[in-house]
Order: structure tokens, then C-alpha cells, then sequence
């Protein structure tokens, strides 16, 4: 059974090696005791780590290192008494997971009676009710969730077998599910079900996979036939296909429509997948039929596809109506107010567009921004702060999470604090995370802080959202590259949240996340020794290659902050592509139509993040140059 918590336990904070006082040291030795199942040393070691911040660490480690010889009372009471630690949660799903491997289901419903959240354990869940007389309520949810396009955990494999042998795993049921698959993009699970079809559906499963691999066939009529399973293989097929050649299958669909008898449903899918890469494209093809289409589908994504398109185009009065078209919701984001208030401008209707202008320049961010700028009224900057903020002493003693926290930090555990930080924020009301914010600004736990606001989803919390560290280093490295701070700090603040010991899935590092290759290039030019990827965790150097960096691209694009941002992101190549495909578009057109979301939005949270950090700098205010403003791009 120890197999199953080690699973759990490897990916958990263990001590590391950077332990410097002598709680850490015996901390880490009663460790290395319950791990080896050394239970009169660790008991010795810990009567001497009585008031130790971590102690409850170490009483998670007895239990889940021996999960056989836990007791249920031990478990829960440590779950009840130290629910404020991360590894009450953590000891909840390991200890469920223990009694569903050693089949001790009414246990486990006992400890955990309501439907837990996650997939697996939902599983679980269903197999103990199943092995505890409510038979039928359990392969009930069985089914609902293995009808699913996406993949299941291997702990659902057991319920599923007992679902299956009940007869309710059907040959349409796994091909509904192989659909699903097909429409979720996910080829595996589509020749896994696949494999589990036979008789007449067996072939029209081996089609799937062939159709997914090569969506071109869904062109050719011979394939097809007015079966109902071939007719929806037909219109998959054809609404993969049109994401490569979306003429193509709108001019072949109409006839499809008519030889297999098509019904509404069936086509409604391909007509998307056809206005969607119509819409992507910019393509000029079609445009009656897609304006049609379009309203037809009252589709709102689709909708703000189209109303992009118009951007683009700067067809403003076509604007103004695809923006009408979108739900109210949608309309009332800052983004369509604005633009609605620029197509209206264009119009000639100053009255509305101004009145319109001054109620997004009430919101703050990108769009508030612009539209204060264009109206002259000044930028939001309100700041949501707190009444009091307790010092430490008090706050320590009411809240013993945050010696925990502090503990963590001075042995380097950032990811263990960033845990213990989250999940108190979470078990908290708005109030309280904002508070606990301004502690951990008062003691230099910027990141914690900007965590704070984002899990309260207090916008309006500029101290903890934009905090400055590292000033002297960002203030040097500033007037070294002639580059502003504030714009150093927005960009940090968008990368890494300020967060030092930031990675990226693809390796990115440090606050400026920077690339290892990046940075080896960009310390060879400055004559900077750079010896491992490591030195980018350090603030100094990465702010120091970052900037330098950064400097570059400004001077490519003749101080071009919204170039050089989009630059940043992804990459001058890019860029050069989609100013090669522009002419002569307005600025926020030009921004407006960046066809990475990811980068649009990044672009937009610097210029943003920039005129903040300038406010907090007490800088002159300036959101757009008149040479960005006017420039055309």
C-alpha cells in the first residue's frame, strides 16, 4: 500500500539542504526518522520542536509515510486541527485513496461522504457506493462520466469494469463517446474506443480514424452514404476539413446536404468550423454568405469574430451593428464600449461616442485607458486599501500560518510558502485575503502579495498588485540602459508576477523570463559572465540581460513600446509578419488585431502595467505617445 501514498508524497515539500538554525536541523533529522519508520527517535526529536512553526509538517509525514498503521481517528484529527495547512488536504486524498486501494468502502464514505470535486476521486467515490448496496446510483454516475471526449484517470478503471459488466457499456455508447473524442481533438482515445467496436459500427470506427488523420476524404461522396453514422462521420469530417480549405467545403456542402439528406444539426457544426476560419483568415471570400451565416448561428464567439473582421477593415458602421448582435454581457465589457464609442466617433455621432468614451474611461485597463486619453479625462488610479493592518506580532499570533510562511522562505521552500499562502487565501473571505496582502507587503513578500489580490480578485488594489521590489536594482539597471522603470517593472510584473523563481513550461526563467539561449546571447554582447541557466533565478542578473534585451528590441522599433512588447512575447519575426500584413492600420486597430490572443493581451497589460508603475513612481503620466498614438502601423 505504501506505493499508492509515495505517488502522492513524491511531488510534496520535503526539507532541502539549505536548513541553517537549529530547529531546521532537527526538523530535517526527524525527517529523515519517520521516513525510515524510526519511531522512538522521531518521537524524541520532536518533543524538542514543540513550538516549531512546521511542526505540523512533520505530523503529516508519521501518517502519510505509514498510511496501514494510520488510525482513522489520527487522520481526522489532524485534519480537523490543522486545517489551515495545505497538507490537510493533501492527507484527505491520500487517505481516500489508501482506503479505496484496500477496498475499505464504507470506511471511506464515512470519512467522505459527499461527492468529492476531482475526476479520480469522484470515481472513487462511485466504486464505494457500488460495493455498498447503491448499486444503481453508482453505475448512474459511471456512465455520466466516462461519456466524456476527454481521456479518465486510471484510478476510474475499476468502476468502469463494473459498470461495463452490468451490460450498460453499449456499441453506441462508445461510439456517442468516440464523437465526443473526435470533436475534442484527441486521436488516442478515438482508436482506444475504437478497438471495442464490432459488428456493423466496427468500420464506421476504423472511418473516424482515418477521417481524423486525413480530413481531406470527407470531400470525396463515395465515402458516404445516408446511414446515420456515416452522415455524421460526413459532417465531422467536413468540419475538420474545413479548417484547412474552408471554400472548398462550403462550396461541396450544399450538395452533400441534398445526396445524404443532411439535417440541421448535422450541418450547423461544418457551417461554424467554415465562418471561423473565414473569420481568422480575413478572407474577403463568401462575405454574403458569412454575414448570413453568422447572424443565423447567434453564435457569440463567432459574433466577436466578425466584429474583429470589421475592426480590421475599419468598417465602422458594420462595427457598431456586429457589436448589437453580441449578448448584453459581452456588450458592457470595456473592450466593446470602447470600440463602440470609436465607431460611433467615426460616424460623426460625437454626443453618444463621447458619453460613451467617459464611462470606459471609468474602468481601468487597457480600453479605460485609451478612452481617457482620448477624451483628456484623467486615468483611474484608484487604490482599495485596508483600515488597519495588524503588525506582526499580533497578526502571527492570531494567524499561525504565516510563521509557517516565514519558516518556509528562510529555508528557500518557495513553492512550499506559495502553497501554504494559497490555500489560506482560499479558505478565507475577500476581506481577509486583502489583509493578509498587506501583511506579507509590510514584510517583503511581494509575490504573496500580488497572489493575495489576484485570489480576492481585488482589481482595485494597486499596493498589492504592483509592488516594487528589487527598486534599487530596476532604478541602476534603468538609467544603465536608458530604459524607463516603470516600463522595466511592467513587463516583469506581466512575465513573472514579480516572482523570481518564475519557469515556464518551455524554460523560461526569472522575473524578466528570459530564455536560457536568450540570455547566453544577450551576456556574450554585454560582456556579462554567464556560466549556467541558474544565474537567471538571480533578480539582478535577470533584470540585468532582461533590460538589455528589452533595450534591443526598442531600438529595432525606434522606441516603440507596443512593437517592442509584442516583440517580447513572441518574437520579431512575428511581428515583422503582421506589420507585413497590415497597411497603414491605426494603433489600436493594429493592437486590436495581433492574432495571438496571448500576445494581444500581453501587449495590452504592459502599456497598461506601465502607466501604473508610472503613477507608483510618481512619473508624469503618459499612456500613449503622440508617435505611438499616430504612428502607422
Amino acid at each position: 500500500m505504501k506505493a499508492v501514498w509515495g505517488i502522492v508524497l513524491s511531488a510534496l515539500f520535503a526539507p532541502g539542504l539549505m536548513a541553517q538554525t537549529a530547529e531546521q536541523s532537527l526538523y530535517r533529522q526527524a525527517y529523515d526518522a519517520v521516513k525510515a519508520d524510526d519511531q522512538a527517535r522521531f518521537q524524541q526529536i520532536r518533543a524538542r520542536l514543540a513550538h516549531y512553526p512546521l511542526l505540523p509538517y512533520l505530523d503529516y509525514y508519521q501518517l502519510a509515510f505509514r498510511p496501514g498503521a494510520a488510525d482513522y481517528n489520527d487522520v481526522t484529527r489532524f485534519i480537523r486541527e490543522h486545517g489551515d495547512t495545505p497538507q490537510s488536504n493533501r492527507l484527505e486524498r491520500s487517505y481516500l485513496t489508501y482506503l479505496a486501494q484496500s477496498e475499505q468502502w464504507s470506511q471511506f464514505l464515512r470519512f467522505y461522504p459527499a461527492k468529492p470535486s476531482s475526476t479520480d476521486l469522484l470515481c472513487m467515490h462511485y466504486q464505494a457506493l457500488y460495493n455498498t448496496g447503491k448499486q444503481g446510483e453508482a453505475l448512474q454516475g459511471a456512465g455520466k462520466l466516462w461519456m466524456s471526449g476527454q481521456s479518465r484517470p486510471d484510478a476510474c478503471s475499476p468502476l468502469f469494469k463494473l459498470w461495463q459488466a452490468s451490460g450498460q457499456r453499449t456499441q453506441e455508447k462508445i461510439w456517442q463517446r468516440m464523437t465526443l473524442a473526435f470533436e475534442a481533438e484527441n486521436p488516442n482515445l478515438i482508436r482506444h474506443l475504437g478497438a471495442n467496436l464490432s459488428g456493423s459500427l466496427q468500420s464506421y470506427g476504423d472511418q473516424m480514424v482515418t477521417l481524423f488523420e486525413q480530413p481531406a476524404k470527407a470531400m470525396n461522396p463515395a465515402y458516404f452514404s445516408s446511414n446515420p453514422y456515416s452522415r455524421k462521420l460526413l459532417s465531422l469530417g467536413l468540419a475538420r476539413y474545413a479548417n484547412q480549405e474552408p471554400e472548398a467545403v462550403l462550396r461541396q456542402l450544399a450538395l452533400f446536404r441534398s445526396r445524404f439528406g443532411l439535417t440541421q444539426a448535422e450541418v450547423k457544426p461544418v457551417e461554424r468550423a467554415i465562418a471561423r476560419r473565414l473569420l481568422l483568415d480575413r478572407s474577403l471570400a463568401q462575405r454574403s454568405w458569412l454575414d448570413n451565416t453568422v447572424v443565423r448561428l447567434a453564435d457569440p464567439d463567432i459574433t466577436e469574430l466578425r466584429a474583429r473582421l470589421a475592426i480590421w477593415e475599419q468598417d465602422w458602421r458594420g462595427l457598431s451593428g456586429w457589436v448589437k448582435k453580441m449578448p448584453m454581457a459581452r456588450q458592457k465589457e470595456d473592450r466593446w464600449r470602447y470600440w463602440m464609442a470609436r465607431s460611433l466617433e467615426v460616424q460623426g455621432q460625437k454626443k453618444p461616442a463621447q458619453e460613451l468614451y467617459l464611462e470606459t474611461a471609468n474602468l481601468r485597463g487597457f480600453y479605460g485607458f485609451m478612452a481617457a486619453q482620448r477624451t483628456g479625462v484623467p486615468y483611474r488610479m484608484v487604490n482599495q486599501g485596508v483600515k488597519h493592518v495588524p503588525d506582526w506580532r499580533t497578526a502571527s499570533q492570531r494567524w499561525p500560518f504565516l510563521l509557517r510562511v516565514r519558516e518556509l522562505l528562510s529555508m528557500n521552500e518557495i513553492t512550499a510558502a506559495r502553497a501554504e499562502w494559497i490555500h489560506n487565501m482560499d479558505r478565507n473571505p475577500v476581506a481577509q485575503r486583502i489583509e493578509f496582502g498587506h501583511i506579507a507587503l509590510n514584510q517583503g513578500w511581494h509575490e504573496l502579495a500580488i497572489l493575495s489580490s489576484i485570489r480576492a480578485e481585488a482589481w482595485d488594489a494597486l499596493e498589492l498588485r504592483f509592488p516594487k521590489p528589487y527598486r534599487q536594482t530596476f532604478s541602476q539597471v534603468a538609467r544603465e540602459r536608458a530604459v524607463n522603470m516603470s516600463l522595466l517593472y511592467a513587463i516583469s510584473r506581466q512575465e513573472s508576477a514579480l516572482y523570481p523563481m518564475a519557469q515556464s513550461p518551455v524554460g523560461a526563467r526569472g522575473l524578466m523570463q528570459l530564455m536560457p539561449s536568450t540570455a547566453k546571447e544577450t551576456a556574450g554582447k554585454l560582456g556579462v559572465p554567464y556560466r549556467s541557466e541558474q544565474q537567471l533565478f538571480d533578480p539582478a542578473m535577470n533584470v540585468r540581460l532582461g533590460s538589455a534585451y528589452l533595450k534591443r528590441l526598442l531600438d529595432l522599433y525606434d522606441g516603440n513600446r507596443i512593437l517592442a512588447a509584442a516583440a517580447y512575447n513572441a518574437g520579431p519575426g512575428r511581428v515583422k509578419r503582421w506589420r507585413d500584413q497590415s497597411e497603414n492600420k491605426p494603433m489600436d486597430v493594429w493592437v486590436e488585431s495581433i492574432p495571438y490572443k496571448e500576445t494581444r493581451n500581453y501587449v495590452q497589460n504592459v502599456l497598461s502595467f506601465d502607466l501604473i508603475y508610472q503613477h507608483k513612481l510618481q512619473q508624469p503620466l503618459r499612456f500613449m505617445s503622440d508617435r505611438e498614438l499616430n504612428h502607422a502601423y
